[in-house]
């Protein structure tokens, strides 16, 4: 189950909601809290999403391409596969991305079928709720939609940058990039570099995640 805890977020709503319920009341001022992004956990853990995550879950799965394509990675690398979690593996995982995405295009390509509608029509509900969950290229993607009276009466969204740079939540988890970052070496305090490399390796979109809601 996805909960948003905000203790250390600067939103005065609730703590503990699920999406489809989230408030997103400004707390700029806000005692203890340190970001504009909720901390969204699933079974009260903070995740990792991304190409990595999908690469190692597959890989763990035993996916045959993406076996084979880790594997011949790891052999080049002389790296085992829990190396893999790391700044490398971050922009590994994208690239292997690529090349299995890539191979496999031809074949999708010519599954589609000329003239076919691309979209099928539909009327809205005048109440209703609905949730939309993907993948993204930067990971995990949810939206939650609240109708009434034909009009959009609440919307919260998830977005993949929200998951890795979530500060701590109501236990005092840090998020997935506050996790890489410690314990970090860094070897100039005025130009941390390496810090920023770390960052980098997640491709955040804080523009994105910085959470917002439409509420009415």
């Amino acid at each position: 189950m996805i909960r948003e805890d905000v203790k250390y977020s600067m939103f005065s709503s609730p703590s503990g909601l699920h999406p489809g319920q989230g408030l997103t009341v400004p707390a700029p001022d806000k005692d203890q809290a340190y970001s504009w992004l909720k901390a969204p956990r699933y079974d009260g853990l903070p995740l990792e999403v991304g190409p990595l995550a999908r690469i190692m879950v597959a890989y763990r799965r035993g996916l045959p391409h993406v076996k084979k394509e880790v594997d011949h990675l790891l052999a080049g690398l002389g790296r085992p596969v829990e190396n893999l979690v790391s700044v490398m593996g971050r922009h590994a995982a994208r690239a292997l991305e690529c090349k299995i995405i890539a191979d496999r295009f031809s074949s999708w390509a010519e599954a589609l079928v000329p003239d076919e509608p691309g979209f099928h029509d539909f009327q809205p509900p005048s109440s209703g709720r609905g949730a939309g969950l993907t993948e993204a290229p930067r990971g995990a993607l949810g939206h939650w939609l609240t109708i009434k009276d034909r009009k959009i009466a609440n919307y919260q969204c998830v977005v993949p940058s929200t998951w890795n740079c979530s500060p701590r939540c109501d236990q005092g988890r840090p998020g997935p990039v506050e996790q890489a970052l410690t314990g970090t070496p860094i070897a100039d305090a005025e130009n941390p570099i390496e810090a920023a490399r770390v960052v980098r390796s997640f491709d955040p979109c804080l523009a994105c995640a910085v959470h917002y809601g439409l509420e009415f």
